[in-house]
């Protein structure tokens, strides 16, 4: 269109930087929606989790089948730390 001279120069720039205003302001809330998609996903998690705790308050003792319920493995670092992987969650460090 331009070369064509059906828009001045100075449409084209105040186009473009419409354009970039807008693509700049979808990016952000992409952003935005990503940030709240992994909260909800946190969110799911710790619900789930919650319902397996749920399931296993009334136990007497602690079973083999309830510890390979919650804890995929355990590694002890060099210094004797424990390191837990937990089967719901990201590891978390004991």
């Amino acid at each position: 269109m331009l070369a064509e001279e059906i828009i001045t120069q100075e449409e084209y720039r105040e186009n473009v930087e419409a354009n970039n205003i807008e693509i700049n302001e979808l990016a952000e809330k992409k952003n935005d929606l990503l940030t709240a998609m992994e909260s909800e996903q946190t969110a799911d998690n710790i619900e789930k989790f919650k319902q397996e705790l749920l399931q296993f308050l009334n136990f007497d003792e602690l079973t083999p089948e309830i510890l390979h319920r919650f804890i995929n493995r355990i590694e002890v670092k060099d210094d004797g730390t424990p390191f837990i992987h937990y089967r719901f969650s990201a590891s978390i460090p004991d």
